[in-house]
Parts: structure tokens; C-alpha cells; sequence
């Protein structure tokens, strides 16, 4: 059932042209040219030093890894992140925060 309550809320974002993680528990990560990030959807910052960032919702983990990386912004669910980005992985889990 909630797999199929996140595939309805994707579709219909899609359809309005919004952001899926406003109608989902996903964390999106938006790259601009391998020096900036704009992540949004985590709850929480798991590890963060120069050449690693982890963070995490409910459902999901983010990793960004590269060099020199720096939190240039951060809001309630939304953080810019700068610096040389050279790789990210996603993965899923179930996990209390």
C-alpha cells in the first residue's frame, strides 16, 4: 500500500511540475556540474567532514562523497552543498529517526 501511495504522489507531481519528495518521504539530490548539491527530503546529517556527506530520512540515505566539500546552506529539510562532488549512492532502509 505505501509503495503504491509514493508511485500515485510521483506520477501526480510529474503532472503539476513539482518536486516528487513534496508528496513522498524521498530525499532528492539535484547536481550542478559536479561543484554543487541541492538536497532535500532528509531529516537527518549522519556524517559530514570534507569528503563525505551522509544523511538520511525514514526510508532512504544519501551519501555524496568528493573533496573539499562544504555545507553552504542549510534549512528545515533542504541543504546546499558545494565543493568537488564525484560520486553519490542512494540506498533504502528502514531505519527510526
Amino acid at each position: 500500500m505505501f509503495y503504491k501511495i509514493n508511485n500515485l504522489a510521483r506520477n501526480f507531481s510529474r503532472i503539476l511540475n513539482f518536486s516528487p519528495n513534496l508528496l513522498t518521504n524521498d530525499i532528492t539530490v539535484t547536481i550542478y556540474g559536479g561543484y554543487q548539491a541541492v538536497i532535500s527530503g532528509y531529516k537527518k546529517i549522519l556524517v559530514y567532514d570534507d569528503n563525505m556527506l551522509v544523511v538520511c530520512n525514514k526510508i532512504k540515505q544519501l551519501k555524496v562523497m568528493g573533496s573539499n566539500l562544504i555545507l553552504s546552506e542549510m534549512g528545515d529539510d533542504e541543504l546546499i552543498l558545494k565543493g568537488n562532488i564525484t560520486s553519490t549512492e542512494i540506498e533504502e532502509h528502514r531505519r527510526n529517526i
